[in-house]
């Protein structure tokens, strides 16, 4: 049986033909998987990039949550840092609103030695007879001195006339008065909050007292047999500085006086021997020379960056 040489060749021109069209169809099949649609790799790509930024964010926080945990335990719980730790605590828990920042780290005994050990206990009187006030015919005027400190900044102001220096009663029938009221209605040329109240709604101007307060040899609040750190004024304009209850404050001289303290400087004697008593706050202080000079203090406390 013969084959015709051109019948053969002609048939394997077609099987090549149909294993072309197959290997064509394979390709085409294929192709898509190999190069995907633009979008489908930008979609792609875009997922991987969310995913990879979210760990970067997560991995960060947990670094600054374990950096922040270890500060934290190395400031409270150890010696490290015991004297920022006494100031902190100091700090914290003279305040009315903020002694968590103390309460949730340490226990009530620890912040009960600190406090313990930062406790001023004025048992000094002053002796006004100390005093020498002089009467001038041409008194100087008051001077105000800017003063810098670490973490602090403030006013020094000096009255040498002490018959300027008066004990007001700043409030009103529904309300306590702010000092620049107070200052403004007595025509004053500067002054200084003394003696405290109950503020119920928090802002400022409350008008009930809650501490002792005598004006005029006429006690105000507080019970005449007990006794009270009183810083108060002698109708003679002598600073009076005591622990004394209501007739031992008439007795030694005083006229008007409020609950006030600590004392600082008790008979040209130093009642405060640690630095960090009473924390870094915004303070008020009230003081007289030998000469009768008074001194007023302002203090804005709570500047760390200086």
């Amino acid at each position: 049986m013969s084959i015709d040489t051109k019948d053969r060749d002609n048939k394997k021109a077609e099987i090549r033909r149909k294993n072309l069209d197959r290997l064509m169809t394979v390709q085409k099949v294929e192709e898509p998987l190999k190069n995907p649609p633009k979008r489908q790799t930008k979609k792609v790509k875009k997922e991987k990039t969310l995913k990879h930024k979210i760990f970067i964010v997560l991995k960060v926080l947990l670094i600054l949550a374990f950096l922040g945990l270890t500060a934290i335990y190395l400031f409270f719980k150890t010696d490290l840092f015991q004297e920022y730790k006494e100031l902190w605590v100091q700090t914290a828990m003279t305040t009315m609103n903020h002694q968590y920042l103390a309460t949730w780290f340490l226990s009530d005994e620890e912040i009960a030695e600190i406090m313990k050990k930062f406790e001023v206990e004025n048992n000094e009187n002053s002796n006004s007879n100390d005093i020498m006030v002089v009467e001038v015919e041409e008194p100087k005027e008051p001077t105000v001195e800017k003063i810098k400190g670490k973490g602090y900044v403030g006013y020094v102001m000096q009255i040498p006339d002490a018959s300027k220096v008066k004990l007001v009663d700043g409030r009103l029938k529904s309300r306590g008065s702010k000092l620049s009221e107070i200052v403004k209605k007595h025509d004053a040329i500067g002054g200084i909050n003394a003696g405290g109240f109950a503020d119920p709604d928090g802002k400022g101007s409350g008008n009930i007292l809650n501490e002792a307060v005598i004006m005029n040899q006429k006690l105000l609040y507080g019970n005449k047999k007990t006794r009270y750190s009183l810083i108060g004024l002698s109708k003679d304009n002598k600073l009076v500085l005591g622990n004394y209850n209501y007739q031992e404050a008439i007795d030694s001289g005083i006229d008007s006086a409020v609950e006030f303290g600590p004392f600082i400087i008790v008979n040209g004697n130093k009642q405060i021997k640690n630095a960090n008593a009473g924390g870094l706050h915004p303070r008020m202080a009230i003081g007289q020379k030998q000469d009768g000079t008074f001194i007023f203090v302002c203090i804005d406390g709570r500047q760390p960056r200086l």
